[in-house]
């Protein structure tokens, strides 16, 4: 039932790992316990752009994951994406120098709560602070080409048109390069670099 909660594994998936775990070495299983138990303690989500990090030194403990807290990347370009994977695959691909926010997950047609769903309170928190403090030029959003990417793009559009200051920000999506459909978690670096490049 534990293994069953994980993304896209079905009760046949789950039991064959119950059952390698059985049959498997009694180290590795010790292994496997102790690397739970080392997630649960360093395990840390960062309060800027809200990306999983790992933080061993439990006396100074990190409020900010590496991108965040590095001074030279460019800070006044915020690129909004749905989640970890797709951070990750970005930055992979060596063609973007910015900052990140995660919002969660995308939204589906008709929501009613979005704020359940996606961090769209965190979202405009942290943008209203970026533009008073004279922090941000440009916001990207680097959504899935789906529908549901789209109706969270035109959301996030409608909702941020709302802050003060914000109509002095640029705010640009991914060419459609990039094809229909497409998770960006699995998106190559040429295909991305130039959906950067030619973001409108």
């Amino acid at each position: 039932e534990l293994f069953m909660r994980f993304p896209g594994i079905g009760p046949k998936q789950a039991k064959r790992f119950v059952y390698f775990l059985l049959r498997e070495h009694f180290h590795f299983k010790e292994q496997l316990i102790n690397a739970l138990q080392e997630l649960k303690h360093t395990g840390k989500q960062c309060e800027k752009c809200f990306s999983f990090f790992g933080d061993k030194d439990l006396d100074n403990p990190k409020t900010k994951c590496r991108i965040c807290s590095d001074n030279d990347r460019e800070s006044k370009i915020l690129m909004i994406v749905e989640k970890e994977l797709d951070l990750d695959a970005i930055e992979k691909t060596g063609s973007y120098n910015g900052q990140y926010f995660i919002l969660g997950a995308v939204l589906p047609p008709l929501t009613e709560k979005p704020s359940e769903i996606i961090r769209i309170r965190e979202l405009t928190s942290r943008i209203y602070n970026d533009i008073q403090d004279n922090n941000l030029e440009e916001i990207i959003f680097a959504l899935p080409v789906t529908d549901y990417g789209d109706i969270t793009k035109e959301y996030l559009e409608k909702t941020l048109g709302q802050i003060v200051g914000i109509k002095n920000i640029k705010m640009s999506s991914l060419a459609r390069g990039l094809s229909s459909g497409l998770e960006l978690e699995y998106v190559d670096k040429d295909t991305f670099k130039s959906a950067l490049e030619r973001r409108n």
